[in-house]
Formats: C-alpha cells, structure tokens, sequence
C-alpha cells in the first residue's frame, strides 16, 4: 500500500511533470480525458505516474480533444434564458435533430411560445429534472439510448439546471454531475448540449466551477 501511495503525485507535481497549467490538468481530469482519483474529505485529486504517462503518448503530447459538445449559459432574465434556449433548439430543429428540453413547466412554456409552430415536430421532446443525479442519469441513458436505436444520429439538449430540481441540490453535487455528464452522456451519445444558469442565484466561486465543468460558455 505505501508503495501505491509514493506512486500518487498531487495536482503540482502532476502539472509540473506534464509542465502544464493546474487549470489544465482539472479540466481534463473534469472532461474524463485524463483519469485521476479522489482522496480525502475536501476529495483532491491525485494522479498515478502512469496514467500521466499514458497520456501524454509517444510524441511526448496529450491527446486529440474531443470536439467540443457540452456547453453553458448564463442568464440575467427570465427572458434571455427563454430566448437562448428557443435560439440553440430552433438550430437543431432546422438540421433534423432530435430536441430536448429539460426544465420546469413555465420554462417549457415561454420557450415552446417562442419557437412556435416549430413545436408541433415530432422531434421536440419536454421533460422535467429529476430530483437527483443516479435518476437523472438513468432518465438520459433510457431516452437517448431510445433515440439511438431509432436511429437519431444527432441530439440537441437544453436543461435548465438553476430552474429544476436537480438545481436544489448543493452545488457541489451538481458539479459532480456536470463533470459526470461531460464524461460519460455527452461522449456516449451523439448530443450537443447546452445547460442554463441563473446567474442571479450564483457566486463568483460558482460561476467558475460551472464554466470549468464544461467545454466552456456558449457564445
């Protein structure tokens, strides 16, 4: 066990042995491009010489990106949620895909008003968070998975977060979910997402582990 330890480096030693940023290294460990575990009450990460090996490959490098496919937003209004939610569906409606919008009932409502008859598809579909991340999880691989075999080759998702149950979770939960989805649902599925904020109900400190937990915000 205590050689297993030794084998641990911290997240500086870690960036100093890749000679990369800390603010690099928590975002691929958040994106699941890079493995590392979790220790301790305050859960720091630490990183098994290999794995930072592996990583960075024969030509001494990390590996390709994934593109970029799960976004964040962050509103102001009620307003301006509604209109960058019916903005970032309406586009996937008009290139065939299948549209998601995760939220509560008058969310739902002041988008589907916006979008119009563009809500008649049989492409829009609108659900509710569940009240916590393991049922969430379970609700996206169930429709998405359904999606699939039907033969949807691209998905649009918009999820309300601070508007649903899932925003009354502490935000570190739903940090953890983020990073979770970003790991697992949005390389799994064909989906391009984007997850809305009230920027009102947030701090400063909050902000940035939102925006870290994704590709980064949607412009």
């Amino acid at each position: 066990m205590q050689d297993q330890a030794a084998e641990l480096l911290d997240i500086r030693e870690a960036a100093e042995f890749l000679r990369v940023s800390e603010t690099s290294l928590r975002r691929w460990t958040n994106a699941g491009r890079l493995p590392c575990l979790r220790v301790g009450g305050r859960r720091e990460r630490r990183f098994r010489r290999s794995d930072l090996l592996a990583f960075v490959g024969s030509e001494n490098r990390p590996a390709l990106q994934p593109a970029p496919n799960h976004f964040c937003g962050l509103y102001s209004s009620d307003l301006s949620r509604a209109r960058a939610a019916a903005a970032f569906l309406d586009a996937g409606l008009q290139t065939g895909a299948l549209c998601l919008l995760v939220a509560a009932k008058d969310v739902q409502n002041a988008v589907l008003k916006l979008l119009g008859r563009a809500v008649n598809s049989s492409r829009f579909v609108v659900a509710e968070y569940h009240g916590s991340a393991a049922a969430q999880f379970a609700f996206w691989r169930a429709r998405l998975g359904r999606a699939a075999r039907d033969g949807v080759s691209r998905v649009h998702v918009v999820g309300d977060v601070s508007g649903g149950a899932l925003g009354r979770l502490p935000v570190a939960e739903i940090l953890e979910y983020e990073a979770e989805f970003g790991r697992s649902i949005a390389r799994e599925f064909p989906v391009l997402t984007l997850c809305q904020y009230d920027a009102r109900r947030m701090s400063g400190l909050d902000v940035a582990g939102v925006i870290q937990c994704h590709d980064g915000p949607l412009h």
